[in-house]
């Protein structure tokens, strides 16, 4: 155990051995170190107001009981997946992840829960197959304590690295495996708001940042790629998404894949700051809209909501400043990360393309923004709204954070962020602005008069993600199931049924009757016997 007075210097390292066999030693550890410390403090903070929102939002419902247990079991798989720097410990709360984030998902019990949670289901399963591979990798290196190989690395690592990225991916959901993230959504808003802020989606860049130290040593424009394209996708179908939680959820993969093209730049810190600015606006964003589903009796179209100024002004001024927030506005806590990253970009040797697909990226964060502000703000009402006071409360410590977070980041951060103060171009300093004002100017001057799209197949394009949600299930499962119901056909009502079901049962049914009939005369029994048994006497 080391301690100093700057936090970075400062870990806890808690190893328990349970057994040995042959050599080999089975042991449980625990890493205390100011990575895992904050984030799991801003876990905290988060659960503990998703918990106390969940009392008014949940309440009335039958299984008010299983839904805190589930809720308890999520937090704790996450302090597993956080303190255990051990693949086979690690596991255990990334498997405790996906299990219980099904379980939440299906919360519900109806047919579109049961859809989503199966998709949710798989494509944790799928990631968890890469962390397996990796557990068997590093087998060959005699230990699954990967913190003992950090400066250590040869062509063994090489697909170790992939195999952490994928698994990374489908858990962060970044193409091609971003379906599953808007389906999730059938889950009960507090879930959604614990899940798509510091839980679930952020586990992988949690452990990609574990294992930044390898990342490094490849080749990150694979990863760079991958997060612009999930990006650009996430904030088209934003704009053109009508269900308020999944334009959120859009919003929170977009993020993600923010983060994952600052990894890929190889600024570790700046990620991890804009990872905790995220989680504290997306909680706030998640149970502001919670309380408008509420208040509107469980409706969740944008097109249907409206006048929400005006009749819950406190809840809407909350949600304005997480959007705020969201979109890194000057002097609040997102562009404090965001505007570093934008600078980051700017002097880094990326091609213009990519630049622009970047900002372009950006830039659809302000148009969703702003949609959303027109149709629950400035937009008639047609539903009457029930209000609950009883959810309010959580709000105080989520807006204080939203405000107050620069002071923590230059407190806790400032010795680390000396190496991120890049001097840039006057004019490019107030591009991360110019930004902002144009694409908050086209948001208001074109999105709120007309539709998005004309067309029904450019509208649907957008939607459902470059129809990569339809070529992901439908299409595969579809397929499937067509497959097994002709063999289904063929096999149980076909030849199969013929023979055995029909053919025995007819045959033994023909046996049985005229047995039967041969019993009941005996004249004709005695007749046949006869000439049967004179025809075998012939012939032996």
């Amino acid at each position: 155990m080391m301690f100093s007075l700057n936090i970075f210097f400062f870990f806890f390292f808690f190893e328990w051995f349970i057994f040995s066999l042959n050599s080999s030693s089975f042991t449980l550890i625990f890493l205390f170190d100011w990575i895992s410390l904050i984030f799991m403090s801003f876990v905290f903070l988060i659960s503990g107001c998703v918990l106390f929102y969940s009392i008014g939002y949940m309440s009335g419902d039958l299984n008010f009981i299983r839904f805190f247990f589930f809720v308890f079991m999520f937090i704790l798989s996450m302090v597993f997946f956080i303190m255990m720097p051990d693949m086979i410990c690690m596991l255990l709360g990334w498997d405790g992840l996906g299990l219980i984030s099904y379980c939440l998902v299906i919360y519900y019990q109806n047919s579109v829960s049961l859809s989503s949670g199966l998709v949710t289901l798989y494509m944790n399963r799928f990631g968890d197959v890469f962390l397996i591979m990796c557990i068997g990798w590093l087998i060959n290196f005699g230990s699954w304590h990967f913190l003992f190989y950090i400066n250590f690395f040869d062509s063994y690592f090489f697909y170790f690295i992939y195999l952490i990225l994928f698994a990374s991916f489908t858990k962060s959901a970044q193409f091609p495996f971003c379906f599953w993230l808007p389906s999730a959504m059938a889950a009960p808003t507090p879930v959604s708001s614990l899940v798509h802020s510091s839980t679930l989606v952020t586990s992988g860049v949690y452990l990609l940042i574990r294992f930044n130290y390898y990342i490094f040593y490849m080749d990150t424009f694979f990863l760079m790629f991958i997060s612009l394209i999930t990006m650009f996708l996430s904030g088209f179908s934003a704009c053109v998404e009508n269900d308020l939680k999944k334009i959120i959820a859009f919003s929170t993969l977009s993020q993600l894949s923010f983060m994952f093209i600052v990894l890929s730049f190889g600024s570790l810190i700046l990620c991890f700051i804009h990872l905790l600015i995220h989680a504290i606006f997306k909680s706030m964003l998640f149970l502001c809209s919670g309380f408008f589903i509420h208040c509107f009796f469980g409706n969740q179209d944008i097109r249907f909501m409206g006048g929400l100024s005006i009749q819950c002004p406190y809840v809407s001024s909350c949600f304005c400043i997480s959007l705020i927030c969201l979109c890194g506005f000057p002097f609040f806590s997102g562009f404090y990360s965001k505007d570093f990253v934008i600078e980051l970009i700017i002097l880094s040797e990326t091609s213009f393309f990519f630049f622009f697909l970047f900002c372009v990226s950006i830039g659809l964060t302000m148009v969703y923004s702003f949609r959303l502000v027109y149709y629950l703000f400035f937009s008639d009402s047609f539903f009457f709204l029930m209000l609950d006071l009883s959810m309010i409360i959580m709000y105080i410590f989520l807006c204080f954070f939203c405000f107050f977070f620069l002071y923590l980041v230059v407190h806790l951060f400032f010795g680390l962020l000396i190496d991120f103060v890049y001097g840039v171009d006057f004019y490019l300093k107030y591009l991360p602005l110019l930004i902002f004002l144009f694409f908050s100017f086209i948001s208001f001057n074109f999105l709120a008069k007309i539709f998005f799209f004309w067309s029904f197949f450019w509208f649907y394009f957008f939607s459902s993600m470059w129809f990569l949600s339809y070529f992901s299930t439908g299409f595969f499962l579809s397929r499937f199931f067509s497959i097994n119901s002709f063999c289904f056909y063929l096999m149980d009502f076909g030849w199969t049924e013929y023979l055995i079901s029909n053919g025995l049962l007819g045959f033994l049914n023909w046996v049985s009757f005229y047995s039967n009939k041969i019993f009941l005369n005996s004249f004709f029994f005695y007749m046949i016997s006869f000439f049967l048994f004179f025809f075998f006497l012939y012939f032996i």
